[in-house]
């Protein structure tokens, strides 16, 4: 049986008429089959995400990527309620970029302004990596997160040449952050699935 996981979905305006609407990159689908995962797409409206987590029990939580996590809107309060649910139901929680930034928000962290990181592959180092292995991600972000600005609780787990860091976890929650989309490679690559299995699909 498929475990539950909740994501989150961006907001954009669409059209002439500012028309808002939630919506997710579907190439999400592949990373949800490749995890044997059963999704749950989590619109930005609190009244409905009450009433999801009275009929359902997450097995796992995702922020997506997408958008400015500074802005004070539904989509900031919506990912601030499942961090604390995550916390207080011991329930693994995953951040891609966006979503990632959003978790160092949250832990009192801060963002700066990074260049190079947008439509770029570059090599990571550090401890989720092989040192006899050279390991390559993508990257969209234009805000990034230098180590000595990560959250309270925070510990990095790879950086880019750059410093800046690319993938950290909490000390003590079940909580991953990474910087890069697996689910934009054609393929899910072997590497994202290990470090997620091991880090976010831990129990």
């Amino acid at each position: 049986m498929k475990k539950i996981v909740f994501i989150t979905q961006r907001q954009d305006k669409i059209g002439k008429f500012g028309e808002n609407r939630d919506n997710i990159d579907v190439r999400f689908f592949k990373l949800f089959v490749a995890l044997k995962l059963k999704p749950v797409l989590v619109p930005n409206n609190l009244f409905i995400l009450n009433s999801l987590l009275k009929i359902l029990k997450p097995t796992y939580i995702i922020l997506s990527p997408g958008g400015d996590p500074r802005k004070k809107n539904v989509r900031k309060v919506i990912e601030s309620k499942l961090i604390s649910y995550s916390i207080r139901n011991s329930i693994p929680l995953l951040g891609i970029c966006r979503g990632a930034q959003t978790l160092n928000i949250f832990f009192g962290g801060r963002l700066i302004r990074i260049k190079n990181h947008v439509r770029k592959n570059h090599e990571i180092f550090g401890k989720i990596v092989n040192k006899n292995n050279s390991v390559k991600v993508n990257s969209y972000h234009d805000f990034g997160i230098k180590k000595k600005n990560l959250g309270k609780g925070l510990v990095c787990m790879s950086q880019a040449k750059d410093g800046s860091v690319e993938c950290f976890k909490h000390k003590k929650n079940k909580i991953l952050g990474i910087m890069w989309h697996p689910e934009r490679n054609k393929k899910i690559k072997n590497f994202d699935k290990k470090i997620l299995k091991k880090y976010f699909i831990c129990n």
